[in-house]
């Protein structure tokens, strides 16, 4: 045996401490990807806890617009939500949406907001605000987008409410300035036909009888359509003036006359017919309020009203003592399009059909539940609607 030759049993006592090594070397690795694999299933679990307590939407979708993830405020209201097109489970739709935000984000692999009013499914009606984010795999390719979505609905309807308050102060502050210019020739216009009749009383050689009579006709028209016009512009100037929150003893038959005075012409020239029933202001008990508020609700749903009764029709108030409160009942031919009937107690509200019409229900309902009223309607079959108006009457 040479010097530098080793007994076989020193190699393999070598090959033995190798692969002792080596296993040791594994099992620590090994010992790493345990300790990292949990340490991502805390931090997934922190992750999925976040998106869960959030109100707003966020989804996962993959390339081909699939859910993927969905946090938990979705799945509560759609429980087989994943694997679904986003498309349809969101919107109702069949195909993807026209200048759809995701398929941009895949494209471009940029971030887009913006704002949907949602028209079709179980969400037609709510605006939403959304985002689209492109998520990239470990390699830098992009294969998913984040899609949040918050409900801004009431929001929007704020903005709205705003906007047509605005409208309704420019017109206020518009119509108030005219009142004041046509109110001096206005009184000029009655105050000269009354002198001018008093003046023919006092001449009756004046002139043949038939001219006398006509010309007394006319200057009583004169007198009686300029008084009419002052009491437009009084109701308008009323109406526009900036009024405070404090509430007075009014009486609610008046509140209608002045309101219904104001769009009388209007119902003329439409072919409306409005009817006042004769226990309107009759023994009718008054009501703890603010006026200028009470003439917006009956202005509002005079005005709804009109929108139903393209072909003209009728619209009949009446009013009643009941108990301790009282009851005004605004009753039209035309179709009711609001959703219903309701019930005492129930919001007559729906934001898409609010911008449709025009008329704001849900502001209306405030204003009476302001006042501690009730606000319901009910629809006739073939004989249009019925709105309901209960106002506790005052006990000064």
């Amino acid at each position: 045996m040479s010097p530098e030759s080793k007994p076989i049993h020193v190699d393999l006592k070598g090959i033995g401490f190798s692969k002792i090594g080596y296993f040791k070397e594994v099992r620590s690795k090994i010992r790493e990807l345990e300790d990292l694999n949990i340490e991502l299933a805390r931090r997934h679990n922190q992750l999925e806890a976040i998106f869960n307590s959030m109100s707003d939407w966020l989804t996962i979708l993959d390339r081909d617009l699939n859910i993927v993830f969905a946090n938990q405020v979705q799945r509560n209201r759609f429980p087989k939500v994943i694997g679904e097109k986003c498309y349809r489970i969101y919107y109702g739709k069949s195909r993807t949406c026209k200048e759809c935000p995701a398929l941009r984000t895949l494209e471009t692999e940029e971030i887009f907001h913006g704002e949907v009013l949602i028209t079709k499914g179980v969400f037609s009606g709510r605006y939403y605000e959304w985002t689209t984010s492109p998520i990239k795999n470990p390699y830098g390719h992009l294969n998913e987008i984040l899609l949040h979505r918050r409900d801004i609905t009431e929001r929007k309807n704020t903005e709205f409410k705003l906007i047509q308050a605005d409208r309704l102060a420019a017109v206020g502050f518009l119509a108030a300035g005219i009142a004041h210019e046509i109110n001096n020739p206005l009184a000029s216009i009655a105050g000269f036909s009354e002198g001018l009749l008093k003046r023919l009383a006092s001449l009756p050689e004046w002139g043949d009888p038939k001219t006398r009579e006509y010309f007394k006709e006319y200057l009583e028209i004169i007198n009686h359509e300029a008084y009419r016009c002052n009491d437009i512009v009084r109701n308008l100037q009323e109406f526009s003036r900036i009024s405070s929150d404090d509430y007075e003893v009014v009486g609610i038959g008046d509140i209608i006359n002045d309101t219904v005075a104001l769009i009388r012409q209007h119902a003329k020239d439409s072919a409306i017919q409005i009817i006042l029933k004769d226990n309107l202001v009759a023994g009718l008990k008054e009501v703890l309020g603010n006026e200028s508020q009470l003439k917006h609700v009956f202005l509002n749903l005079l005005n709804y009203g009109f929108r139903t009764m393209e072909n003209g029709g009728e619209i009949i108030l009446s009013a009643r003592n009941e108990g301790n409160s009282i009851e005004i009942q605004i009753s039209s031919t035309g179709r009711l399009s609001v959703p219903g009937p309701s019930e005492p107690g129930d919001e007559p509200s729906c934001p898409s059909r609010q911008i449709d019409s025009g008329v704001d229900f849900s502001l209306c309902y405030n204003i009476i539940k302001n006042h501690q009223g009730d606000f319901y309607y009910t629809a006739q079959e073939g004989r249009g609607y019925v709105f309901t108006i209960r106002f506790p009457a005052s006990l000064s």
